[in-house]
């Protein structure tokens, strides 16, 4: 990860505006970006964005329909898309914005809500906004929260409501 975020912020500065005074914004922008980071050797997630824009001297990048997958084991646990979102290009964390859906493979759990962070160095995704999670077994709502990527970890701060997913 830290490769490909140098390597972007390399590509930025070398096609920067000349002659144009240093206190102005320096912007490049990319299609198809795509930015990884694994551990020792296995892939932990990957980070593609159909459009991305530079901004050298706020250290993020803008993006555009983002997408994530997170992997255990070289095999994909989630995926989480939104409209919108950002990355920081120093810390590596991200935060996703409008209409965020988060899908876990392994226990067919799907949580939605307005905007989600996640933090690289910690692996865990918090938000304080409204958040809805559907389960097989039935439904979470509630606001705030901090899960693992995978959502085998949640912690919702402000539940306002469990329901069985049995009819009545």
């Amino acid at each position: 990860m830290r490769y490909a975020l140098a390597a972007l912020l390399l590509a930025g500065s070398a096609c920067g505006r000349g002659g144009e005074p240093e206190r102005e914004e320096r912007r490049q922008v990319m299609e198809g970006l795509t930015l990884s980071q694994s551990d020792k050797g296995e892939p932990s997630w990957t980070l593609k964005s159909a459009r991305a824009v530079l901004r050298e001297d706020a250290k993020l990048a803008t993006l555009t329909l983002p997408v994530m997958e997170f992997y255990k084991k070289g095999k994909a646990i989630s995926r989480v898309t939104a409209l919108a979102g950002e990355v920081d290009t120093e810390s590596h964390g991200v935060r996703l914005s409008s209409s965020v859906v988060l899908d876990s493979f392994d226990d067919r759990s799907r949580l939605t809500t307005t905007e989600l962070f996640y933090d690289s160095a910690r692996g865990r995704f918090t938000t304080t906004a409204d958040i809805l999670v559907k389960r097989p077994e039935g439904v979470l709502r509630g606001r705030g929260l901090e899960a693992k990527p995978d959502l085998s970890e949640i912690r919702i701060f402000n539940q306002s409501s469990t329901l069985s997913g049995r009819s009545r």
